[in-house]
Formats: C-alpha cells, sequence, structure tokens
C-alpha cells in the first residue's frame, strides 16, 4: 500500500510539473540556463523562465541565458530561454506579422541617450534611454486621477529596464505620441500603470515587464485613432483590468486600437469587492477593436473572469445629462473584439 502511495504521489509530481510549462505557449526553447542562445533578425523578444513564470527581453545576436542578462531569474529549478518561432506568425494563434512588424519598436542603441529629461520621478523624456533597472516613485493616492504622472513620455520616447516603486506609481507614465516602454516594471501599480495620450496614428509599444495589484486598470487608453500593443507582459496579484478604452472622456470617440500577444496574467481579474471582473473593456459605439493572441489566465474558467466586453462610451457632456456607459457583454470573434475561445487558457 505505501508502494502504491509512493508511486501516485510520484505520477502526481510528474503530471503538475509536465503542467507547469518552461516556455509560454507558442513558444519553443532555443536554450537553457548557462548556456549562450543566439537569434536572428534585427530585435527578437526572448522568455526566460520556468513553472509558467517568465521575464521577457527584446534581444538580438547571440546572449548568455542567464541571470546577468534578464536581471533575474524564476527560483525553483533551470530556467529556459525561448522564443516565438517565426513559421507561428502565420497561425490562427498569433497575430498577423504585418501588422506586428508594422507597430515593433525599433531596434535600441545604448549610446542612443535621452535627449531631455531623466530615468528619474516627474522627468519628461524624449528619446531612447535605458534606465539601468533603477527604482523610482513618489507617492500614491490610490484611484485619485488628479495625480501628477510619473514619467511623461514625449513623441518618440523609448524607454527601457525601469522599476517603478510600491507606493510610490501616481498616476503612472504617460504617452504623448509614439513611444516604447520595455522591460518596464511596476511592483504595486497605483492608479494605473500607463496611459496612453497620443493621437491618430500613434503607437504605445510595451515590450516584456510587468504590473502588480492595478486595483482600476493598468493599461488607460485615451488617444483617439492610437494603438496600445503588448507583448510578453505579465500581471501579478490582483488586477481590476488589464486594459480600457475610455468610456467617458471630454469629447470621446474613436477608434481606439488594443493589440496583445503572450499576455500572462498571474493572478485574479477582480473588483474590489472581490467580484470577478474583465480583462478588455472597449467602446463598440467608437469602433474599437481588441486583437489578442495567446492569453494565459491563472485559472481561468468560461466567463470567470470575463474577457472581451463590448461597452457603449459617452461623452463628458454626455454623462452630465445623465447619461452611464453601458456593458453589452462578453463577445469573441466579433469587429471589435478579436479574439477566440482558443486564444485563452488557463494553467
Amino acid at each position: 500500500m505505501k508502494i502504491k502511495h509512493l508511486l501516485l504521489a510520484v505520477a502526481s509530481a510528474f503530471a503538475l510539473s509536465a503542467y507547469a510549462a518552461n516556455r509560454p505557449s507558442g513558444y519553443v526553447t532555443i536554450c537553457k540556463e548557462g548556456q549562450t542562445c543566439s537569434v536572428t533578425g534585427t530585435t527578437t523578444v526572448v522568455a526566460f523562465g520556468r513553472a509558467d513564470k517568465f521575464i521577457y527581453k527584446t534581444l538580438k545576436g547571440s546572449f548568455s541565458c542567464s541571470q546577468a542578462t534578464f536581471g533575474s531569474r524564476i527560483e525553483g529549478g533551470n530556467n529556459e530561454c525561448s522564443i516565438r518561432p517565426a513559421s507561428s506568425s502565420a497561425s490562427a494563434n498569433s497575430v498577423s506579422s504585418s501588422l506586428v512588424s508594422s507597430i515593433k519598436p525599433s531596434s535600441f542603441s545604448s549610446s542612443s541617450v535621452a535627449a531631455l529629461g531623466s530615468c528619474k520621478a516627474g522627468s519628461i523624456i524624449s528619446g531612447k534611454m535605458d534606465c539601468g533597472s533603477v527604482s523610482i516613485g513618489t507617492s500614491c493616492s490610490e484611484q485619485n486621477e488628479k495625480q501628477a504622472p510619473l514619467l511623461t513620455l514625449e513623441e518618440g520616447a523609448y524607454i527601457k529596464n525601469l522599476t517603478i516603486k510600491a507606493g510610490g506609481g501616481a498616476d503612472g507614465i504617460h504617452c504623448k505620441g509614439n513611444c516604447t516602454l520595455e522591460n518596464v516594471v511596476w511592483e504595486d501599480v497605483c492608479e494605473d500603470a500607463a496611459t496612453m495620450l497620443g493621437g491618430p496614428g500613434t503607437v504605445m509599444r510595451v515590450i516584456g515587464g510587468s504590473a502588480k495589484n492595478a486595483e482600476d486598470k493598468v493599461f488607460q487608453h485615451n488617444g483617439v485613432g492610437s494603438t496600445i500593443y503588448v507583448e510578453g507582459f505579465n500581471t501579478y496579484g490582483t488586477i481590476g483590468r488589464l486594459w480600457a478604452s475610455c468610456g467617458n472622456c471630454e469629447g470621446n470617440a474613436g477608434p481606439r486600437k488594443f493589440i496583445a500577444n503572450g499576455v500572462n496574467i498571474n493572478g485574479p481579474v477582480a473588483k474590489p469587492d472581490g467580484s470577478s471582473s474583465y480583462v478588455l473593456r472597449l467602446n463598440s459605439n467608437y469602433g474599437d477593436k481588441a486583437t489578442v493572441r495567446n492569453l494565459k489566465i491563472k485559472g481561468y474558467k468560461s466567463a470567470a473572469p470575463k474577457v472581451c466586453v463590448q461597452a457603449t462610451g459617452i461623452t463628458k457632456a454626455e454623462e452630465a445629462a445623465g447619461a452611464k456607459q453601458a456593458n453589452q457583454g462578453e463577445f469573441w470573434n466579433t469587429a471589435y473584439c478579436d479574439i477566440s475561445k482558443s486564444d485563452v487558457t488557463s494553467f
């Protein structure tokens, strides 16, 4: 009997280890911890980790699959380096290659530093800046929308390797045009992690990085006609929402576009009262669109949380007259919610 129980325990442990993948869904391992990897192309998003937990970084050429390259590691076993194969971009579970290539960030050169501002709280940044994993922060007044932004990114700004301290996130990072945030970590989100304010045709790119404990949302989208693109991003703790198109902005309109590939939600998606919330919300009456592939949600079950909710947005003037933004419910494979049930997996 003891032998039987032992065998069952071993089998269970093996099943759990097999279930907890050492690479994100759709990725392939290119080398293991301690080895030297090589990737082709200008830049490639590489995942480093194990057991369904990963750190993402955009790399090119040869690099060491190690903590030295990625800044940290997942404890408990050997980590692996993995990438999404080029051929997968044509599959049903990937965002179209032409769409991705049109909005991916340009190659980052460490010799190209910011022309304006610095990696300090309150800075206005223009140009490219590697913050060297510095930690910054000011204060947090929870859901006070009148807080000052922690950083403001002007047109063309590109920041990487930045940590925002818990209790110091304020109104997060404001993007006023085309901008890129690479390997930015929010230790504890205050009002929002980042807000897109850019106008028509502009893109806020979020490559790698993570955010923890966003009571309301991680990404706020205000700029009409703009796009937020997120790849290889992780959330931890409880978040209210991953992304929301503004439901009641002054002169509210659209369309706003959200594109996400390889996002992992490592905790509950819930309202402050603990009830289940939704991952994305858009305004279908303004033509907003969310395109999502390879989304992993811890403990996901059908409609818990809802993934893509279509709503009817309003303006401030309409709100003053008594109108309210109305959620229409969860939708799949529509002109607005471009996401299939097969694009979402539980772990």
